[in-house]
């Protein structure tokens, strides 16, 4: 399983920085994870209109570990 993670930034203050994470999947495939991604980018550009996403990572998650 994987977690998808987005970091985004304030457009406004490229300094202050929020890592989002993926709570509403379980990601099977690391395919899966990074199509996730691109659907929260977009859900943190339309929720969030002063920040914008700068970077993404799928980390694969240890066997027994939700998080």
């Amino acid at each position: 399983m994987f977690k998808a993670i987005v970091l985004a930034c304030s457009i406004s203050n490229p300094n202050v920085c929020i890592e989002f994470e993926d709570t509403r999947e379980q990601l099977i495939t690391k395919e899966q994870c990074v199509q996730r991604t691109f659907e929260m980018r977009n859900d943190i550009s339309e929720m969030m209109t002063d920040m914008k996403a700068v970077a993404y990572r799928c980390t694969q998650l240890k066997e027994g570990r939700f998080t």
